[in-house]
């Protein structure tokens, strides 16, 4: 890894910093952080400051221990869920794309955004995507709606005035309210020229709503309001994968 010429050293190192933390290791001194990791104290102290200052290590002023901070909890968390619903819902993606021959999507929140965690592509020559892991806005478009509806009223007049709006607010406070009654939504060229998607929510085993899955394609072919059974098929499958995360009605 030291031969990698695109790893950088003093990331590395903080790293392995990071990693000398384990379960029978919850709490270390500067000494046996220094000895586990082969840095010298100097440059271990420095590291160290500077994971501190990011909430990524904590330091107890009685003992001079350092612990892992709670910044590590939120990402450990985050990547979790998201690892889990990547995986759960996976099946379902993909028996969804065979059955309505689009693109099938799955989005969750990432703070003002919604970003694509995991895609399958239409096995048609022409088909629609997104990148994963773009940001995305929450205002226009099925599966940013779905993640937005189901926010706090102070997060949605938020977003609401910062992001792009091609309806008045009056007209999408109303659209996000018909959302969260019918667990369904369908977008046409709303973000993107020549594109349509219809969207449903994924809930977890406490009821909240965590994720959107959504089919997308070409708007010459793919017209959301004339596809036969789409809403019952689409709010079907995203039950499923809520049912598999443990969520019951």
């Amino acid at each position: 890894m030291e031969n990698n010429p695109q790893i950088i050293r003093s990331v590395q190192r903080a790293i392995d910093i990071l990693k000398s933390f384990g379960e029978k290791n919850d709490e270390l001194t500067l000494t046996e952080i220094s000895e586990k990791t082969d840095l010298a104290k100097s440059t271990a102290t420095r590291l160290l400051a500077t994971l501190e200052e990011n909430n990524f290590v904590e330091r107890e002023a009685a003992s001079g221990k350092y612990r892992l901070g709670k910044e590590l909890y939120f990402l450990g968390h985050a990547a979790g869920r998201s690892i889990e619903i990547k995986e759960v819902s996976k099946a379902t993606m993909l028996r969804l794309r065979e059955q309505l021959k689009e693109t099938i999507n799955l989005y969750v929140l990432d703070g003002e955004n919604r970003v694509c965690i995991q895609q399958f592509e239409s096995l048609q020559s022409v088909k629609h995507m997104v990148q994963v892991g773009q940001k995305l806005p929450l205002t226009v478009g099925a599966s940013g709606k779905i993640l937005l509806a189901y926010q706090p009223q102070a997060f949605i007049n938020e977003i609401i005035a910062k992001q792009i709006m091609i309806k008045s607010k009056q007209d999408l406070l109303a659209e996000l309210h018909q959302i969260v009654d019918e667990r369904y939504v369908e977008s046409i060229e709303e973000r993107e020229a020549g594109t349509s998607a219809a969207a449903a929510p994924i809930f977890d085993i406490n009821g909240n709503m965590i994720a959107a899955l959504s089919v997308s394609g070409p708007a010459h072919r793919y017209n959301p309001s004339k596809k036969s059974d789409l809403k019952t098929i689409l709010v079907a499958a995203a039950l499923e994968i809520s049912t598999n995360m443990g969520y019951s009605l």
